[in-house]
């Protein structure tokens, strides 16, 4: 390298190539570049001194394509550094996943773009004057600078991010640690694009995760600042919280439906209960008359059934009345075993139901017509995804989780005490597609009239209801598990900081 050639500070590479490694899972990404005639170099790398071993060679083969020296499975993104026309060097991101490249693709010809604008001579097709405040203002203010990298956050910023002992003076690390990992990938490049573009505002909606696992929903707003000669000296921006904003939209989209579902809810409700009225009568007498055990365990059967039933539509006209859910507790042990001759019975001879209750405290905040309606929709779809028959294992348990840090913390699920209630099978499993979308109103892999679609999204509506969550364990060829987590009400047990009521927010974990 030229002695003479000075080097180009860049704070925000340094972070962004980082962030880019991380979220694409790539084995290294660096920006290196030389531009001879004013004597400029720029190197932002990850991890470091990886840059070195590469140089400035000719990755034109490798521009958005696998290298010949990578393996089947992975590529190398490649993408030219250009400052008034002329190739200077390279964006590089290597060892990708061949499912990724699209997503790399874009994120390194961003990179290379703002490589080109950090080593451009400054001009008047990037100089803007000063953003004002209110160009982008919303609500909490950061600024991060180019050359050093430091990122200033202001106290309503830092409260957003749940880091108000935090210092102001901070680095980014402070806010893409809070960032939910499905949105960072679109937050990086939202900073990127603000740092190429310069014409106004970049704005991107993502989720903070918090210390306690609750969730807020945060749109960012980025611009591009320059000094007075017009070279690119920090990004300037907002957060805005608009958790509440996207839960009412939800709740107005919602509005309308759930009137007419509710109207006839309610009307279906009562009539069924009148149809139960009688079943629960008959019931009760043909088990005064019956004398044979066999036929005694079947209308008891029925009738426990009818009871459940009951329930559910007692629910239904309370909530049509506009009640709210009274708060009660059940023992997921008791309801497992009350419920353990009807589900072998739903099972069918060709499954085999084995059932594994783990003593200790099992009471949760719920009915035990609830555990009832998990345990039906469950056992059904386990049922059925073992056409050839089975097994379909039952078990409960207790687990303990002091932080959401924790590997087996369902995702945003807050610290504390649950109870568990898991029903396995050795069925079909299921592939990606199925599996990100089996709790999705009316969603069904079933043929037309032999299924609605509603089980699991009934399923996923009760343990949200009462801030549990579910954790869903599948594969083609291996089988299904459900893994429910109540809150554990028993006595002593250390309950999640949530305050009573509050519905866990995409407490659910697919993998």
């Amino acid at each position: 390298m030229n002695e003479f050639l000075q080097r180009v500070p860049s704070g925000v590479l340094d972070v962004l190539v980082q962030e880019i490694a991380t979220t694409l899972g790539a084995s290294a990404v660096f920006v290196t570049a030389e531009v001879a005639s004013s004597g400029q170099t720029l190197l932002a790398e990850f991890p470091k001194s990886i840059a070195a071993s590469t140089g400035l060679r000719d990755f034109s083969a490798a521009e958005g394509a696998p290298d010949e020296s990578s393996s089947a499975d992975e590529l190398v993104i490649a993408i030219p550094i250009h400052v008034r026309d002329k190739a200077v060097g390279w964006a590089v991101a290597a060892g990708l996943d061949v499912l990724r490249q699209e997503e790399a693709q874009k994120l390194v010809t961003l990179l290379a773009n703002c490589a080109g604008i950090l080593l451009g001579e400054p001009g008047a097709q990037h100089f803007r004057a000063r953003p004002r405040w209110e160009d982008t203002a919303r609500d909490g203010y950061w600024e991060w600078d180019f050359i050093t990298g430091a990122m200033r956050l202001s106290r309503r910023s830092l409260a957003l991010l749940d880091r108000r002992d935090t210092d102001r003076l901070a680095g980014p690390a402070l806010w893409l640690a809070r960032v939910h990992p499905d949105d960072k990938a679109a937050l990086v490049t939202a900073l990127l694009k603000a740092t190429i573009d310069g014409g106004g505002p970049v704005e991107c909606e993502h989720r903070i995760v918090k210390r306690d696992g609750s969730v807020l929903r945060v749109e960012a707003r980025a611009v591009l600042e320059h000094d007075d000669v017009g070279r690119p000296q920090r990004l300037v921006g907002w957060l805005c919280d608009v958790t509440g904003r996207r839960s009412m939209e939800s709740e107005l989209r919602n509005a309308d439906a759930m009137i007419d579902l509710g109207r006839m809810a309610a009307g279906a409700a009562h009539d069924f209960n009148n149809l139960l009225t009688v079943i629960r009568g008959h019931a009760d007498i043909a088990l005064g008359a019956a004398r044979r055990d066999d036929v005694r365990e079947s209308l008891e059967l029925i009738r426990h059934a009818a009871a459940g039933a009951s329930t559910l539509t007692r629910q239904l006209l309370s909530m049509r009345r506009c009640q709210g859910p009274e708060r009660q507790a059940a023992d997921v042990n008791e309801v497992v075993r009350a419920a353990e001759r009807g589900l072998r019975v739903l099972a069918g001879n060709g499954v085999e139901v084995m059932v594994q209750l783990t003593p200790g405290r099992t009471r949760v905040h719920a009915e035990a017509a609830h555990i009832d309606r998990i345990l039906l929709n469950l056992v059904v779809n386990g049922r059925d995804a073992m056409p050839r028959g089975g097994q379909l294992r039952i078990t409960t348990g207790h687990v303990m989780f002091h932080a959401t840090s924790d590997p087996e913390c369902p995702l945003l699920l807050s610290p504390g005490s649950y109870v568990t209630l898991t029903v396995s099978d050795t069925g079909v499993g299921m592939d990606d597609v199925t599996r990100l979308s089996i709790f999705q109103p009316y969603f069904t892999t079933k043929p037309a009239g032999h299924g609605t679609g509603l089980g699991l999204w009934i399923v996923r509506d009760i343990v949200e209801r009462f801030a549990g969550a579910i954790d869903v364990r599948t594969s083609v060829g291996q089988g299904t598990e459900f893994v429910i987590y109540f809150p554990d009400e028993g006595e002593g047990a250390e309950k999640p900081h949530r305050r009573d009521g509050e519905l866990a927010v995409g407490a659910l974990r697919i993998r």
